[in-house]
């Protein structure tokens, strides 16, 4: 009898850990979706507007422009994705998602003109967006409410992992063959991931709900009906995106002349510049698991953590600011950048503590007969209002530098610094509005 209790128990000990890490068919088949299409978008994506000013002659202003375009058409997606999904189900909504990258990919493979890239932005990006609303409900209905921000926490722990390991190996390609054939080989190799995300969607994911009604003709009286905690929650990440949406673009060109400082060439330092995505991505990923742990629990027992997050929103631009400064200016040693650029992206890592808790509340706080549609209602509206910000960001560049004589596009000019500076003060209002609202 001894023996057959111990050959038996193994069993429940990996039922223990799939309970404690909220992972059953359908949150397994979204994990490993995330990690590919996340892989794929990330191999090529945040590279893409140094690749547009190095080699496709693009100007400061066209890349802001090209950010206002993402956020915009993440807006629209936002809320056809919410509509699909509640509407024909999670499952099939998830399949035709994953499958409109390959599109745009297939775009950027064969065409590499700024045109082919602003073509193939509506296709490329939708993952995220439309997507979005679904994986959320996924999550709410297929497991209880104490096990949610486990299960969100795990995804974005795959979703750093699936970035760290696309940043090495387009920083090794960039190294290998140059930034423009490394971008290239990049698109032709991210059609291949996206591809085998696909596959694994339709193989096992398990989990097909509609929402009860159709909203998405009235989002304006779905906001308005939002329980009030959702609404100052919605405020405060408005504030915490216009953070991060005003340098988004624009980062890369700030840090590859930063870096460049203590490399040899400009593709050393656009490797170094994806060395430094590592490390942000890696710090996002330490803190995941642990925090889906503590905001597990129930209600507004999220809020702290919610709030951290918010604070490093606001603190990463500053923080950036200053290591530029410091590096740009001769303050410090040349070889001393590059941890301070470390330090910098170890502050953007951090700005990700509290989003298991942040989506685990928002998932709390959705009308449960409409949720899909509700979500992307809530994501579309903060993507409309905050896709204006990269285009201010770059006019605050453009217009700091010719105020100090230098050229528009400078990345070494005063420019950066500005839009850094302006970014963070955006962030910091989000900061005390959230705690003043949610602090009593």
């Amino acid at each position: 009898m001894c023996a057959e209790q111990n050959t038996a128990s193994p069993k429940p000990s990996r039922g223990a850990w799939s309970a404690y890490l909220a992972i059953n068919s359908s949150t397994g088949a979204l994990l490993g979706a995330i990690l590919l299409v996340c892989m794929g978008s990330e191999l090529w994506g945040p590279f893409l507007p140094g690749y547009m000013k190095e080699h496709l002659k693009t100007t400061i202003l066209t890349i802001a422009v090209y950010g206002f375009f993402r956020d915009f058409l993440e807006a629209v997606n936002y809320l056809a994705g919410g509509f699909i999904a509640g509407r024909f189900n999670t499952r099939r909504g998830l399949l035709l998602f994953n499958a409109a990258p390959l599109v745009g990919l297939a775009i950027l493979t064969f065409w590499h003109t700024t045109l082919a890239v602003f073509l193939a932005i509506p296709f490329v990006f939708v993952w995220d967006s439309l997507a979005g609303p679904a994986l959320l409900t996924v999550v709410g209905d297929s497991l209880p409410s104490d096990r949610r921000a486990m299960a969100f926490s795990l995804q974005s722990l795959f979703r750093r992992m699936s970035r760290v390991v696309a940043y090495g190996i387009n920083a090794l390609l960039v190294l290998l063959v140059g930034t423009r054939l490394g971008m290239e080989a990049a698109f032709a190799l991210s059609f291949t991931v996206v591809l085998a995300s696909l596959a694994i969607q339709a193989r096992f994911m398990k989990t097909a709900s509609k929402d009860a009604a159709t909203i998405i003709h009235r989002p304006i009286s779905v906001l308005r009906g939002f329980d009030p905690q959702l609404k100052r929650l919605l405020a405060a990440d408005i504030f915490a995106r216009l953070a991060e949406g005003m340098p988004r673009e624009l980062i890369i060109l700030f840090g590859v002349a930063v870096l460049s400082a203590v490399t040899a060439n400009a593709k050393e330092a656009a490797a170094l510049y994806g060395t430094m995505l590592i490390i942000s991505q890696v710090t996002s990923a330490i803190t995941y698991l642990p925090m889906g742990a503590v905001a597990s629990k129930p209600g507004l027992a999220k809020r702290p953590y919610i709030g951290v997050t918010f604070f490093f929103f606001a603190s990463f631009p500053a923080v950036l600011a200053l290591m530029g400064w410091l590096s740009l200016s001769g303050a410090i040693h040349a070889s001393a950048a590059v941890v301070a650029m470390a330090v910098a992206f170890i502050f953007a890592g951090m700005r990700e503590i509290g989003e298991p808790a942040r989506k685990a509340m928002i998932v709390d706080l959705i009308p449960p007969q409409i949720k899909t549609q509700a979500i992307g209602i809530y994501w579309a509206a903060r993507s409309a209002a905050v896709m204006t910000a990269p285009i201010v960001g770059g006019l605050i560049w453009m217009g700091a530098n010719r105020l100090a004589g230098r050229d528009a596009a400078d990345p070494s000019g005063p420019g950066p610094i500005a839009m850094l500076l302006a970014s963070s003060l955006c962030g910091l209002a989000g900061v005390i509005y959230y705690y003043a609202r949610f602090g009593k």
